[in-house]
């Protein structure tokens, strides 16, 4: 077995040692399996919803069901890797996805699969800023934008894979609702053993026996700067469940187009295209790629507006390419900046804020969307929400124009530089 393969260290040319970078791989492919878990569901509603015979009011009571889960443990669990450890908490996580495919598995009505999502909403809530925080510790050159970018394409590229494997399995595929969550329970297994092989990087003085509950408290000092990173997130996720709440259902009632691989194919565009984004952008950070994602997004939602009003499916396309570059940058921004200013003291406790701001902001469009398209229909909620959503991040795009960010925090490497207002 190679030093790479076996530890944390290996050798450069001239004999100095330097840290390995599979525990970061391994991390980063631990919060790919968990946005993958996370997108299985959304081709497979409209399967559920036929079995089971509900409406997109309880479609929306699940997916809240899914939102409190991720809420409980960003709120509960997640800041206690600071104390615990980052292993236990993203052990616990992987337990959790693999118990949220059984549940899938084994549903046989709307409230086994509001179990089902509960648990995988758990998952993610344990395993989202938890591992954001381990890789950050793990990047052997300390840079956090190359963690922002990897949690990035590690969060979409997961999704995507998972809606888009999705769509194929149950359009083509033997046992459509099982098979992918066999897949799951497999990949949650082997995610549990990577973190076993991954070091720990919470210092062992630094942990406690006793754990409380924790308030998720931002240093005065970077207050601002949180706001804005809050503000980024919040547009992206708020965009994400727009489009995955009327996507599928625009296609099917709207378009006529019954195939669940092209559902899940035109969702996973929106996702494919922010993660690919990391690869082509890579060097454009912090208010920089939010003051470029954000417009992106509300181009974006100015044709997913049209597309709904016209029934075109060349726009609805269009619109998923565009709001995925949009969400891409705009996320990573917001990423590169939180991991940035965040003190490695408790970067946890403030990755764990973030993410609950994020998640709630996703909640109120899917589920809004799903109770106003019941009394006055899916286009008219669409536009409903879309104009409102748009005028939201137009303002948020003044705002992080007018907001000063400070320089780099602990762990941020030597000679980056300050972002500045209309830099």
């Amino acid at each position: 077995m190679t030093p790479a393969a076996s530890g944390t260290e290996t050798t450069t040319e001239v004999g100095r040692p330097r840290p390995s970078r599979w525990p970061f791989r391994q991390v980063a492919l631990v919060l790919a399996v968990t946005a993958f878990a996370a997108g299985i569901p959304t081709p497979l509603y409209p399967v559920y919803e036929g079995r089971f015979h509900f409406g997109s009011g309880t479609l929306a009571l699940i997916f809240a069901a899914y939102t409190l889960g991720v809420v409980t443990t960003l709120f509960l669990l997640a800041p206690q890797s600071d104390l615990l450890g980052r292993k236990p908490v993203l052990h616990i996580g992987m337990a959790l996805a693999a118990a949220s495919a059984l549940a899938f598995l084994f549903a046989g009505g709307v409230f086994g699969l509001a179990l089902a999502r509960v648990l995988s909403g758990l998952a993610v809530g344990a395993t989202t800023s938890t591992s954001t925080a381990c890789l950050a510790s793990l990047e052997p050159r300390h840079d956090q934008h190359h963690v922002a970018r990897v949690a990035v394409a590690a969060n979409f590229g997961g999704v995507s894979v998972g809606v888009l494997l999705s769509g194929l399995l149950v359009e083509y595929a033997p046992w459509p609702t099982e098979l992918v969550f066999l897949l799951l329970f497999a990949l949650s297994g082997i995610g549990f053993l990577l973190i076993s092989r991954t070091p720990e990087t919470v210092p062992a003085w630094n942990r406690s026996v006793s754990p409380a509950v924790q308030r998720m408290r931002v240093p005065h000092e970077i207050g601002s700067a949180f706001w804005v990173s809050v503000g980024g997130l919040a547009a992206c996720y708020s965009l994400y469940g727009l489009f995955a709440a009327l996507a599928p259902s625009l296609l099917r009632s709207g378009l006529g187009l019954s195939n669940t691989a092209v559902v899940g194919a035109s969702v996973a565009t929106l996702f494919g295209c922010a993660a690919l984004v990391q690869l082509v952008l890579g060097q454009v950070r912090d208010r920089d790629a939010l003051l470029l994602g954000l417009p992106l997004l509300l181009g974006g939602l100015g044709l997913f507006v049209l597309a709904l009003g016209a029934g075109s499916f060349p726009l609805l396309a269009g619109s998923a390419a565009v709001l995925g570059v949009g969400v891409g940058c705009a996320f990573m921004g917001s990423v590169t900046l939180i991991d940035r200013i965040a003190p490695e003291r408790s970067r946890g406790e403030i990755l764990s804020a973030f993410y609950v701001a994020g998640y709630l902001a996703l909640a109120v469009p899917t589920i809004g969307v799903a109770e106003l398209a019941e009394l006055a229909g899916l286009r008219t909620a669409g536009l409903v929400f879309g104009v409102a959503l748009g005028a939201i991040t137009a303002v948020l795009w003044g705002l992080t124009r007018r907001t000063p960010t400070p320089a780099g925090g602990e762990g941020w490497p030597r000679g980056a530089r300050e972002i500045v207002p209309g830099r």
